[in-house]
């Protein structure tokens, strides 16, 4: 009874709280995303070419954007020429090809364009070199526009063969592949011809697919999305949080947070730079080319801002909040407002489906506009709408945990036994919809005429789980260990994940409130056993991996560990955790100290009440287990191998497999029958 009240009372603490964080929202606010009292700046518009020129394309030679394109022998490179009209009556503009390359081809897909006054359009081009050139070949086109009153404009466009392939990473955001197996329905065991995700399925027989893949801990977005792009544990990256780090504390003793700032990723006692694929493939000392071009595609706006930093080899971001300017912007964009209200009604009924499932879609059409203006050599899409999917519905994978009210053709009535809020018709519709988009961006490959020479990698950067809102009196316990938030420790905590911070250097602090922590017992809240709900890793626990009150070996050894910012960290540096609290299976820890993270509200201007928020979560090593799969030129096509891999194996592979030095700074190690190192 004492329980009931308790959650009564802080619903409507919460019902207070959001209202009021509505109200000082407004309605002008930023786009999904972007943290409400964030100012470094993520809505970027970037300028590829000049603004007035009656004939541009952003890679064209001169251009703001200007790179030239790689290309393999035979393959072919596209490249949008932007048409505006710039007089002020309708014009006819007519475009023609002019110095082609000996043994290249170039062919423009429109010859006319009617353009009214101030009216622009987008024609494409096509720049072919001939089959047996070698790398290293360069070719050029001329393209001319001219209209009638005589005014004429030209541009030069080039490209240079190469023998590196493509490479696109597809990463579905909390996708755990349990979902490959469901039929179409979502309610059973799938077969031929009837698939919940149809596209990844044809795609998983020509790949190697890896069964037995798990992710890093943290279990979490910011950080394995780059140890995808790395090869390096979190870590050794200091990525330890989702969008929010903490900078210090000021004079008064209040936190200093700071939202994916640009000082992460350095490793070593000199800090120096973590190198990812972006670089290598950029940088001849590696084996790479300085003309190679990167590019970021993603749902969460956040994620790509690592790499604003220029010495992350990043080119391109195009986000609903940032993108170049030949990008046709989102008019999807949800306010923050309509976010809060949307968390209000998760906290006492179900959400209504199709709330994210545009964040996709977006992101495919991105996808799609960059790589026919810019041909990046490497490219990171991130679907962000599972995991925001995720959090609002629960997951569906499991078919124990639902109840079908015995009408199996309805899903919207099922009932979660781990969460009542759950929305199991809800998430399956997001699943679908990302399906439909990775097989919308396969498909245009295809009709490109690069499919088949590119390499692309489908991942997850977590798994994600139901969880209950039941949660752990984390204040409650470590006030009794004599300690105080204010004075001796500071924490952060969200969804299955927590960080403790001292404020002093006292020794006697963290073994205090780890042994508080550990000691503590709660009901589980489907099994009903007395247990303690969470996994505590201390600083030296993170150099072991190993969890000494339970024994188990809970993460690599220093894949927690920052030799960096533990040991040389530098005066502006970030502050490195002093301890991690991770929840086990089913549970949640409640929100302290930040907003919600990873649906896009880390900074709120009212602080939320300590009590859990999202009704499935990740974090723990029980969303560990994660998506990979790999299809190729010369990459076996579907077996699977059945040995454990990691995120970190998949740089290192990638590599060598397109013949680049390895980075001092990964520590991954490969991928069996792909890897030749590990045959």
């Amino acid at each position: 009874m004492r329980r009931i009240v308790r959650r009564r009372l802080l619903a409507i603490a919460a019902v207070v709280v959001v209202i009021a964080t509505s109200l000082a929202l407004g309605e002008g606010d930023e786009g999904y995303g972007a943290p409400s009292n964030f100012t470094g700046g993520y809505s970027h518009f970037e300028v590829t070419m000049p603004e007035g020129a009656l004939l541009a394309a952003s890679s064209a030679v001169g251009s703001p954007a200007y790179h030239r394109h790689r290309v393999r022998s035979g393959s072919v490179t596209t490249y949008m020429l932007r048409v505006l009209n710039t007089g002020k009556k309708t014009a006819k503009v007519h475009l023609s090809v002019e110095n082609v390359t000996d043994e290249w081809s170039a062919n423009l897909k429109k010859s006319v364009v009617d353009l009214h006054p101030g009216a622009k359009e987008y024609v494409m081009i096509e720049l072919r070199p001939g089959s047996n050139l070698p790398a290293g070949n360069v070719g050029a086109v001329k393209v001319r526009a001219k209209v009638s009153s005589g005014k004429s404009e030209e541009i030069t466009l080039e490209a240079e063969t190469t023998d590196k392939h493509k490479i696109y990473f597809i990463s579905l955001d909390s996708l755990g592949q349990q979902y490959l197996k469901l039929n179409a329905k979502g309610t059973g065991w799938g077969k031929e011809g009837d698939w919940l995700m149809p596209n990844l399925r044809a795609l998983l027989k020509e790949s190697t697919f890896y069964p037995n893949h798990l992710v890093h801990l943290i279990s979490a977005t910011d950080m394995n999305h780059a140890v995808y792009l790395s090869g390096v544990y979190p870590g050794r990256l200091g990525i330890y949080s989702v969008q929010v780090f903490l900078k210090g504390f000021d004079g008064k003793g209040r936190p200093l947070l700071t939202s994916t700032p640009l000082d992460l990723m350095y490793w070593g006692p000199d800090g120096k730079p973590v190198t990812n694929i972006f670089n290598v493939v950029k940088d001849p000392a590696y084996g790479g080319d300085s003309n190679a071009f990167t590019a970021y595609s993603s749902g969460k706006g956040w994620v790509p801002e690592h790499y604003r930093n220029p010495v992350m080899g990043l080119d391109r971001i195009a986000t609903t909040e940032d993108y170049p300017d030949y990008v046709t912007p989102s008019n999807h964009i949800h306010s923050q407002k309509d976010l809060v209200r949307a968390v209000l009604r998760m906290k006492f009924s179900k959400l209504p489906p199709n709330l994210v499932d545009w964040e996709d879609v977006y992101t495919i059409n991105q996808t799609i506009e960059v790589v026919k203006n810019e041909d990046p050599d490497v490219f990171y899409i991130l679907f962000g709408a599972p995991d925001s999917a995720g959090h609002i519905y629960g997951v569906a994978y499991d078919f124990d945990e639902w109840d079908g009210k015995d009408t199996p053709e309805d899903l919207t009535d099922d009932i979660s036994r781990i969460n009542e809020n759950a929305n199991r018709d809800a998430i399956l519709k997001t699943i679908r919809n990302a399906d439909t988009q990775v097989g919308r961006f396969i498909e245009f490959l295809k009709k490109r005429g690069t499919f088949e020479d590119s390499i692309i990698i489908v991942e997850s950067d977590h798994n994600m789980e139901t969880n209950s809102f039941e949660t752990p009196h984390l204040q409650k316990i470590l006030k009794k260990t004599g300690y105080s938030e204010k004075k001796d420790y500071y924490m952060l905590t969200l969804s299955q994940i927590g960080l403790v911070f001292l404020r002093k250097n006292d020794p006697k602090i963290v073994p205090a409130l780890e042994k508080a922590l550990e000691n503590y017992r709660m009901k589980n809240p489907v099994t009903g056993r007395e247990e303690c709900p969470m996994i505590v890793l201390t600083r030296d626990e993170m150099r072991t991996g190993i969890d000494n009150a339970t024994g188990m070996q809970a993460t690599v050894p220093g894949g927690l560990y920052s030799e960096y910012y533990i040991e040389h960290p530098g005066p502006k540096e970030i502050k490195y955790p002093d301890m991690f609290l991770l929840s086990k299976k089913y549970y949640q820890l409640p929100v302290i100290g930040v907003g919600l993270a990873n649906i896009g509200m880390a900074f709120l201007p009212v602080d939320l009440p300590p009590m859990a928020f999202f009704i499935g979560g990740h974090g723990g090593p029980s969303t560990q287990p994660s998506l990979l799969m790999i299809r190729g030129p010369g990459i076996p096509r579907g077996i699977a191998p059945t040995n454990r891999t990691y995120a970190s194996d998949v740089a290192p592979t990638l590599y060598r497999l397109e013949g680049y030095k390895i980075p001092e700074c990964v520590q991954g190690k490969g991928l069996p029958k792909i890897d030749p190192t590990m045959q």
